[in-house]
């Protein structure tokens, strides 16, 4: 995020560490409002409760309980679980949430960083279901499977989204922005221009490039940081739904520009898992305005989206 500085007194900020990645939040200073311990309290209940690497926590008591089992879960899981079954749909499966075995079968069994998964490869059992969850008035949730939940990047997704309505609504702020490690949204009310960096994905230290934006979404996915050996094979977190396997592309980096964070999140997942023609009939099913940024494997850049001249 690259912020002029002669709007620094202009600006309220935060930076929050939080679901293994860096939240920097900033918004319009033209209020008087305590709003910094709601935003923090709330990433905490995200990690604390949707978080696959703890234990006892909503997302694991979901994971272990039995098949044809009846769940009163929380609103917040209740909307998280619906707003994934709704992207699994409209993605034809190439978006799944029920992934955690697969992802540890692959080998992702820790937080990042680490290089080398402990355990050798395997060729893991996946079953693409039709319908695994049902999901019913009061927050109850019928288990109809036997896979298990991982929220991943969709989970940070929600966060920001979540903040950035949760600001707009009780600062008044006149605009603001939320990053969370690249998934961002950010909104203005007048003639505020954010500026955002693209990163090199060769070079973290570097830019590729930069656009412009007012009012709208970004996520950013990178198959080079989330990625380790399994035996003698390089493994990395994009899954492919509809069979459990690491996607396969000449892609490295692909950064989505649209209406809403979470919309991003999921379309920059998917443009590693097919053919352009075949992504871009998807994406516009999530949402008919979008743009994109690939970066090849050698190191080229591709611009594209839904209409001409997007950025």
């Amino acid at each position: 995020m690259i912020v002029p500085p002669e709007d620094h007194d202009e600006i309220d900020s935060l930076q929050v560490n939080s679901m293994n990645t860096s939240f920097s939040i900033a918004i319009s200073n033209d209020f008087n409002m305590d709003w910094k311990e709601t935003i923090i309290s709330f990433l905490h209940y995200i990690e604390r409760e949707f978080s696959r690497f703890r234990r006892n926590n909503e997302l694991s008591r979901l994971n272990e309980a039995k098949r044809n089992s009846i769940l009163t879960v929380s609103p917040i899981l209740f909307d998280l679980l619906k707003k994934a079954e709704e992207y699994r749909v409209i993605t034809e499966g190439r978006f799944s949430p029920y992934l955690l075995t697969q992802l540890e079968v692959h080998g992702y069994k820790q937080s990042f960083p680490f290089e080398i998964a402990q355990d050798i490869e395997t060729i893991p059992r996946y079953e693409n279901e039709y319908q695994p969850l049902l999901l019913k008035e009061g927050c109850q949730v019928i288990k109809k499977t036997n896979q298990k939940i991982d929220f991943g990047g969709i989970a940070k997704g929600y966060a920001v989204e979540a903040i950035s309505k949760w600001l707009q609504t009780h600062t008044s702020s006149s605009y603001g922005i939320v990053d969370g490690g690249g998934d961002m949204s950010m909104w203005s009310k007048g003639d505020k221009t954010w500026a955002i960096g693209i990163m090199d994905p060769f070079d973290e230290d570097k830019e590729i490039g930069s656009f412009s934006i007012r009012n709208g979404g970004v996520a950013t996915s990178n198959t080079i940081y989330r990625s380790w050996m399994q035996g003698g094979t390089k493994k990395h977190h994009i899954l492919d739904g509809r069979n459990g396997m690491p996607a396969v592309s000449d892609i490295v980096q692909a950064t989505v520009v649209t209406e809403h964070c979470l919309d991003a999140e999921v379309s920059a997942k998917l443009l590693f898992m097919d053919d352009e023609k075949s992504v871009k009939s998807i994406l516009s099913k999530i949402n008919r305005k979008f743009s994109y940024i690939l970066v090849k494997t050698n190191q080229k850049i591709e611009i594209g989206g839904s209409r001409k001249n997007e950025l």
